[in-house]
């Protein structure tokens, strides 16, 4: 089964109800270079999750093993979903909610309040949830909600507009590996593993319904846009070229 890129994104969905012109709003979020959460996350810590999970050559620059093509998805889970894997707590949900509705609003001054209101009010983790679903990702795992950001971040850049759950699946063994892997991600308790995970989800509801919309409306000058900042966010502060990415069952490689 494929995954449309955000198809008028559930997410933007779920943003327009009583709301008819949020999704529109969040383009100028999605044109930003720097994600909100980028002052939460350490960028070398990230640098090396991410550099670290794509293929060279047909092998992993990871050393940790991998599951074999086609395995289950509890057994692409392994021992790592126990490292990524999260108990989540309404009140770190409230926190980051308030920080991103704070982020967009003074980043759109002029629909600060619509944006807010719309942050505050609408189920947006839950309409993440419901996009990613097809993809057999899910809430409280934060290797599920970096692989859909990367993923929507690399469709984005690329203008691809399917991606399959096995693609997907093959993304998510590899930043899982990476994650199981690193040390300063072991170190983080639930309540930093769930800020993390709801910072990538808020980024790929913002950024993905910003360009949903722009393709929409035809607007091909924003699309551009946004596929530009989409670009320029993982090379600033990832070092990684999406550009020079391939999407395949085995995940991301060069």
């Amino acid at each position: 089964m494929t995954r449309r890129l955000v198809p008028a994104l559930s997410a933007a969905a779920a943003l327009m109800i009583g709301l008819p012109a949020a999704a529109q709003d969040f383009s100028s979020i999605g044109t930003q270079y720097m994600d909100f959460g980028s002052s939460m996350m350490s960028v070398g810590q990230m640098n090396n999750v991410l550099g670290s999970t794509v293929q060279r050559g047909g092998r992993t620059r990871s050393t940790a093993a991998r599951p074999a093509p086609g395995a289950s998805l509890s057994a692409q889970r392994g021992a790592a979903a126990a490292n990524t894997r999260y108990r989540p707590s309404p009140a770190v949900s409230s926190r980051v909610r308030g920080q991103f509705a704070d982020f967009v609003a003074k980043r759109d001054p002029t629909n600060g309040d619509r944006l807010r209101q719309a942050v505050q009010q609408k189920d947006l983790l839950g309409a993440w949830e419901k996009h990613v679903a097809v993809d057999g990702l899910r809430r409280g795992d934060v290797a599920d909600a970096m692989t859909a950001y990367w993923v929507q971040n690399w469709q984005i850049a690329n203008n691809v507009p399917f991606a399959n759950r096995a693609q997907v699946q093959g993304v998510r063994g590899q930043v899982a590996q990476a994650l199981g892997s690193n040390p300063a991600f072991a170190r983080l308790d639930d309540a930093g593993k769930q800020e993390m995970a709801e910072v990538f989800m808020l980024n790929f509801v913002a950024q993905g319904s910003a360009f949903s919309d722009a393709n929409a409306r035809k607007n091909t000058t924003l699309s551009r846009q946004l596929s530009e900042a989409a670009v320029a966010r993982f090379r600033n502060e990832m070092s990684i070229d999406l550009r020079q990415l391939k999407l395949t069952e085995a995940g991301f490689v060069r």
